[in-house]
């Protein structure tokens, strides 16, 4: 229904605007030329049933057409998907907490020796934020069928990153094996599932990450 109102209101705010700039050119053409303004002629019904039945031939194809179901994949297969978001660790190793409390007791030692002190937040301010990609790695039935590097968000790439992909999986019994990268390198993963699960027809499986377990999970 929305398709339809899009493609009546496509269509007729260009009618409308056409038949409005002809109006106001006649109209000015009158008031140049002195001419006395046509007496307005009633309305064709005729002409009123001419529009409506061309747009109701435009509309009813749409209609049909956008009402009909699409499935990018076949529609027997099962689905596995990736979605979780998960922060990279620091580009830089800085340790804000540490420098917070080196800061915070030379800041009270030296208010108790000399009651005059102002605390130093310049290597607070000089500590990067931003963090390493998350990459990750999917093996279905032992072909490696991703491998892929999701950037962080935020300004300053200091935020987690998004992770989203899915794959078509025919129905049976199939082994899966995640692996999680999350420090700039690939030598070892930060995390790894490895795990065996019967995918049935039109069944959606979701590898996604657990915060309160700190692992990968697949249900």
């Amino acid at each position: 229904m929305i398709i339809i109102l899009i493609t009546f209101f496509a269509f007729l705010i260009p009618v409308g605007i056409y038949l409005w700039r002809e109006w106001k050119k006649n109209k000015d053409k009158e008031a140049k030329e002195g001419l006395v303004p046509k007496k307005k002629e009633p309305l064709s019904i005729a002409g009123l049933v001419r529009v409506s039945v061309l747009l109701f031939i435009m509309a009813v194809p749409i209609y049909f057409f956008s009402d009909l179901p699409y499935s990018y994949y076949p529609k027997d297969d099962g689905l596995l998907k990736i979605a979780f978001k998960h922060s990279g660790t620091r580009v830089a190793d800085c340790d804000e907490a540490d420098l917070i409390k080196k800061e915070g007791d030379r800041y009270r030692q030296q208010l108790k020796d000399t009651r005059q002190v102002r605390m130093s937040i310049e290597k607070l301010a000089k500590c990067p934020r931003e963090r390493n990609p998350v990459v990750i790695e999917l093996f279905i039935d032992g072909q490696k069928v991703l491998d892929k590097s999701y950037s962080p968000t935020g300004l300053k790439k200091d935020m987690a990153s998004y992770i989203y992909d899915e794959f078509p999986v025919p129905p049976g019994v199939h082994s899966f094996r995640v692996l999680l990268y999350d420090t700039g390198r690939k030598d070892t993963p930060a995390y790894a599932l490895d795990e065996k699960s019967v995918v049935k027809p039109r069944e959606v499986k979701v590898v996604w990450f657990s915060d309160k377990a700190d692992a990968l999970i697949l249900e």
